[in-house]
């Protein structure tokens, strides 16, 4: 009786758990979000679910999957931890619950680091209720548009503009704004899908004269409420080239690069000519500064450091255009350029004395003379001119004794660039007048005319001196005296 009393009691309860359990059961929901999740690529997400009534679902067991993956699991929960045997590998490391959240029944999934791929649609199953709900992901994603001048139309003296942007999900669309915000009438806009499923968007338009100077370029996707914008000011940028012939003025986007094209006819080797690219109107003018086959900023304008430069492979071939970076409003005007072959010069004065001179030099350089075993020789102090143009001349004079050879060497280096440039000098007599000029300006070209008139006027003296000995008695032991003096002269004294 016991024995039946006690079975009749732990069968009673146990229906009554049992019918309880049913009801509970029963009565549990599994809620999800009432329309799509939006996400962006690279940023973290909730994917919502939770139970109602509110339970504790930390001893159940519970899936997030995605239906359409193989294998299909995303997050496993079970016994009060993380099951990750059989979870996608594209999901490791980026799926998580809160612990302290499934106490109250809220068992949402964070998806961190969004992937492209990651969209689609997410189940949130309880298989111990056979319940479940699902989250549909929308994963958005976006890019910043690039805008730049196509062509010209002549007719209507307008520019076209073409921008585009790629790297958007879902398909987005295109507009064109003037400065008031006014819809410009643009040509339809191009769309093209990639293997990677991302939409890649383009359009022209054409700026008119009674447009307003400053254009935007806007792409949108509603349905993430995302939007790119690119804002650009155009404007006529007159450049000025050595070209034959008239060339028209070109025209540039704010923020876009321009080349300013410019060939030297013939087409000779540019690399180690002086090129200065100049803008008269500023102060200081040097836009770009090309010497000794390198760029020099000391004195460039602040506006344009970092924004221009010069193909090293086009100089070769005298292409000596400027592309101009990131260009600006203000850069609008008139550019000069002027080219100067840099040539050592070279000026050999009569008789022993060697007269070595270079210019276009930057930094200061040094002037050395060597003989023909490249020995040092003693010369001269160097003089130094500091031009204008902050580039230096330097000068330096030799005297040539009896006991060196015929063959020197002048020698201007720079060290710290390490450029060098030499000039061979054979002097084959000692009295004979030699003239190795490569480039001597009209002024230097007058002190050498002078020089010459003077070396004339002592060569008359001495031979009027040399007829009056002639003249006088051998056996005059004063002739003999002033014989041997003027032996002396001849052969010791340097003019």
């Amino acid at each position: 009786y016991t024995l039946q009393l006690g079975f009749s009691f732990v069968f009673v309860f146990g229906f009554k758990g049992l019918i309880a359990g049913i009801i509970f059961a029963g009565q549990i929901q599994v809620i999800g979000p009432s329309q799509a999740v939006t996400v962006m690529v690279d940023d973290d997400i909730i994917l919502p679910c939770h139970l109602k009534p509110a339970s504790d679902a930390s001893g159940m067991t519970f899936e997030w999957a995605r239906p359409d993956l193989k294998p299909r699991f995303v997050h496993v929960w079970h016994e009060g931890q993380d099951l990750h045997v059989n979870q996608h590998s594209s999901f490791k490391g980026r799926t998580s619950v809160d612990i302290t959240k499934l106490k109250y029944g809220d068992i949402s999934l964070k998806l961190s680091k969004v992937k492209h791929t990651d969209r689609g649609i997410y189940r949130c199953y309880f298989p111990d209720l056979d319940k479940e709900t699902t989250v549909q992901l929308f994963v958005g994603s976006v890019s910043q548009a690039v805008v730049r001048l196509t062509g010209i139309d002549q007719s209507i003296s307008g520019v076209v503009l073409q921008c585009e942007s790629a790297g958007w999900y879902p398909e987005p669309e295109l507009l064109w704004l003037d400065g008031e915000g006014n819809l410009l009438s643009a040509g339809p806009t191009e769309t093209l899908r990639g293997p990677d499923d991302l939409y890649t968007v383009s359009s022209r338009v054409t700026v008119e004269k009674r447009h307003s100077n400053n254009i935007t370029c806007r792409v949108q996707q509603r349905n993430t409420n995302q939007s790119r914008e690119t804002h650009i000011h155009t404007y006529f940028f007159l450049g000025n080239s050595q070209k034959i012939g008239p060339s028209p003025p070109l025209i540039a986007v704010a923020g876009d690069d321009v080349v300013l094209p410019c060939q030297l006819e013939p087409p000779v080797d540019a690399v180690q000519m002086t090129i200065e690219w100049g803008k008269p109107d500023l102060n200081p003018r040097f836009v770009f500064v090309r010497h000794n086959g390198q760029e020099l900023q000391t004195d460039q304008n602040t506006a344009y450091k970092g924004r221009v430069s010069l193909s090293i492979d086009k100089l070769k071939h005298g292409d000596v255009s400027l592309k101009l970076s990131k260009v600006k409003v203000s850069d609008s005007g008139r550019y000069r350029l002027f080219k100067q072959s840099r040539k050592t010069v070279i000026v050999l004065s009569s008789g022993v004395m060697l007269d070595c001179k270079s210019a276009g030099w930057y930094p200061e350089p040094e002037v050395i003379w060597m003989d023909s075993e490249g020995h040092l020789l003693s010369a001269g102090p160097t003089e130094t001119l500091r031009g204008p143009d902050d580039l230096y001349t330097v000068s330096s004079r030799v005297t040539v004794e009896k006991r060196h050879n015929n063959n020197f060497t002048c020698r201007v280096q720079q060290r710290n660039t390490n450029q060098t440039r030499e000039t061979h000098i054979y002097v084959p007599g000692r009295r004979k007048t030699f003239n190795l000029i490569n480039k001597i300006p009209l002024r230097q070209m007058k002190v050498l005319l002078q020089m010459k008139r003077q070396m004339e006027e002592i060569e008359s003296k001495r031979n009027k001196i040399q007829s009056k000995f002639k003249n006088l008695p051998k056996n005059n032991r004063n002739f003999k005296m002033i014989r041997r003096g003027k032996k002396n002269c001849l052969n010791d004294t340097v003019v």
